[in-house]
């Protein structure tokens, strides 16, 4: 991967740096906008009339991440390096005290069961399997992690209440460490054990038609997220932020992700990351 191959360049150059100076002497640059080939299939139509949502019944139908037992999304991720697929699925429903959504999620190198905990309509905690994608080929596993605070997901009478405008955050921490590799055998930036994860999400009630591989959807909600967690270069600490816009149908799920914006920060500096990735629906089994 090129861009990754730069992200690396610079952090690498940033890492030797700091071991000669005491103070951490990454370069500032602006944080680098994402230029991916891959033409966007999102059209902007501001003057769309939202049409009637409907709304199931079961306190595990969110309108964003609709966890009915054998809902089954197909989705495939393309990077510079190329594309990839995965599978996520809804297996079933446990009432354990809280409800509980048993999920199965992976590509054809590694597969995971988690439990996505619903509450009165809204996911409470949904593993982040949509940054898992949006990472594809640059973490070396999927992200193990447990939820502190916040929702993932309102449910639908929050949306309704507030005209399809909300801001809404969610916080968790990593359960063990995982990396992003350096392809030129140089330091990787890893993910620490207990790494908090800030997530924030922000929708405006604008709706636009998307056209990915699973077919048209005339009103899918945009939603702008961001990422941000706790990252070491070698032995300095800094943050890692990614910036994306994502679109969902109501009741169908995730259509569509990008990744905007990434970069690193460390010492006050920060260094824009060329990362790109789009994520698409390919299809989607709807189930009962």
């Amino acid at each position: 991967m090129k861009n990754l191959i730069l992200l690396f360049s610079v952090l690498m150059m940033s890492a030797c740096a700091i071991a000669v100076a005491p103070t951490p002497s990454l370069t500032a640059t602006s944080t680098v906008t994402n230029t991916a080939t891959i033409p966007p299939t999102a059209t902007p139509s501001p003057s769309l009339t939202p049409s009637p949502t409907a709304v199931p019944n079961g306190p595990c139908d969110n309108p964003l991440m609709p966890m009915a037992v054998g809902n089954h999304w197909i989705y495939r991720v393309a990077t510079a390096r190329g594309e990839r697929v995965y599978n996520l699925k809804v297996l079933e429903i446990r009432d354990i005290g809280n409800l509980v959504a048993v999920v199965e999620f992976g590509n054809e190198a590694e597969s995971v069961q988690e439990s996505v905990i619903c509450l009165d309509g809204a996911i409470e905690n949904f593993p982040l399997f949509v940054m898992d994608m949006l990472f594809a080929d640059v973490l070396n596993k999927f992200m193990n992690t447990y939820h502190d605070k916040g929702l993932y997901s309102p449910s639908h009478a929050s949306f309704v209440e507030n005209g399809w405008v909300l801001y809404w955050q969610a916080f968790y921490l990593t359960e063990d460490s995982a990396g992003i590799a350096d392809p030129l055998g140089g330091p990787s930036l890893i993910l620490v054990q207990s790494s908090p994860i800030d997530l924030s999400f922000e929708m405006d009630g604008t709706r636009e038609v998307v056209t990915v591989p699973a077919g048209e959807f005339p009103q899918a909600l945009k939603v702008s997220h961001t990422f941000t967690v706790s990252a070491t270069l070698g032995a300095n600490g800094g943050h890692l932020t990614l910036e994306t816009t994502q679109w969902y149908e109501p009741y169908v799920g995730l259509v569509r992700a990008q990744v905007d914006t990434a970069s690193y920060t460390m010492g006050g500096q920060k260094a824009g990351i060329p990362l790109q990735s789009v994520l698409e629906l390919v299809e989607f089994s709807p189930g009962k």
